[in-house]
């Protein structure tokens, strides 16, 4: 799953590798409504393994909510293919009560560091020797902390979160299977990039980690513009591509672990399909070892980016999820470009193309005509395979896949 990074001076990351399965995550809401799409990774769940695990107690163990996911992931080889993200600290692990908080389930979480390092030390002992291959499966993905830039999650230092996760790596690399990711972060005013290399300058990881939110949807209302769109709105953070290089600049592998146009960013059903290709095709074509959806859940339960039903069954723009998968998985797929408004990305021996000048409303979708040369047939969102007819086809914000 080696991939080729996009370091300082490149505008891009060209893969190298074939698109594997495991590079399609998605999160979900709940437990006993797991995705009805294709995913190769389970995205982190909802609750955060600490407090999850030793929430009530020093010494005080249950596994059985994190299990219940662990379990349900995809497994490859008896490794459970799951990022487990492992901050809140705790409420017993603090004296101070400042930074606390009591959650829904009544387990009282901080964003303060623990007062005794012990205390997180043996958590993560008990962790890997718990996730063992034989007890239960073993962990691929280890996430240190969640959102750490943000003070709803972290009220610590930098170098207080480095210190936990120094600690913790050579006991989580004590499984040969687990990888070790940083701290995730989000954007927030491009603070992201320079929280993670502040964190890898004290503390080892195999990989860096972030949310890959392009708009601010939790802050301001409105419409959510397309993934890699480079205009600037004031619901704008940044494009999925300026992020993606900012963070692949600082020279480890990549992973999205959690993303999607946010709290009602975008509510138009085909700009929901558009919306959702755009974004896994775009991380695809920079590099990235994963992407995760935030998420599958229904309407009056999903936190962000449903793309559930309130029947339990997909919704279009899941469906268009799905195609893409089909697109992307097992190709080669080489970094998007964007001349004018249209947006071209190289996937094996096919192309995938759209036109980001079109929208949609209501139901209705406007097109432009687009010159196709080298390619006798198309494929849309739909999976519906068309043949292209005296060199043109009428081309949306929608991606088609151009074909021999």
């Amino acid at each position: 799953m080696s991939r080729v990074l996009c370091f300082v001076v490149l505008v891009c990351a060209l893969s190298v590798a074939q698109v594997p399965q495991s590079f399609f995550a998605m999160s979900n809401v709940s437990i006993t409504d797991m995705p009805k799409v294709p995913y190769g990774t389970l995205g982190h769940p909802g609750v955060l393994g600490w407090t999850a695990i030793e929430g009530t107690a020093r010494g005080t163990y249950n596994f059985s909510q994190i299990d219940a996911y662990v379990t349900r992931a995809p497994q490859v080889n008896g490794v459970a293919q799951i990022d487990l993200t492992l901050g809140y600290t705790p409420g017993w692990a603090v004296a101070s009560q400042s930074s606390c908080k009591k959650l829904s389930s009544g387990t009282i979480a901080c964003t303060a560091p623990p007062d005794n390092i012990q205390d997180w030390t043996d958590f993560i002992t008990l962790l890997i020797n718990h996730y063992n291959g034989v007890s239960a499966p073993h962990i691929a993905l280890y996430e240190i902390w969640n959102e750490a830039n943000l003070t709803t999650f972290w009220t610590g230092t930098v170098s207080q979160l480095a210190a936990l996760g120094a600690a913790a790596y050579p006991i989580l690399k004590s499984d040969p299977n687990s990888r070790v990711l940083t701290p995730s972060v989000v954007w927030e005013g491009a603070t992201g990039p320079s929280f993670t290399e502040s964190y890898l300058a004290l503390a080892p990881a195999d990989g860096v980690t972030f949310h890959a939110y392009t708009c601010k949807t939790l802050k301001i209302s409105g419409k959510c513009s397309m993934p890699e769109s480079t205009k600037i709105t004031q619901s704008t953070n940044a494009p999925l591509q300026t992020m993606i290089t900012a963070f692949q600049a600082i020279g480890q592998p990549v992973y999205v672990t959690e993303g999607g146009w946010g709290l009602l960013g975008v509510t138009d059903p085909d700009l929901q399909e558009a919306w959702i290709a755009h974004y896994f095709i775009v991380g695809a074509s920079y590099g990235l070892m994963l992407q995760n959806w935030f998420e599958w859940g229904v309407p009056t339960k999903a936190l962000s980016g449903n793309i559930e039903q309130s029947n339990g069954q997909t919704t279009g723009a899941g469906l268009a999820y799905g195609v893409v998968n089909g697109w992307l998985q097992g190709q080669t797929a080489s970094a998007c470009s964007g001349s004018s408004t249209i947006w071209s990305c190289p996937v094996g021996n096919n192309v995938i193309v759209w036109n980001s000048s079109q929208t949609c409303a209501n139901g209705v979708c406007t097109t432009k005509p687009y010159a196709v040369v080298g390619f006798s047939s198309y494929t849309d969102l739909t999976g519906t395979k068309r043949s292209v007819t005296n060199g043109s086809i009428a081309l949306w914000i929608k991606p088609v896949l151009l074909q021999p």
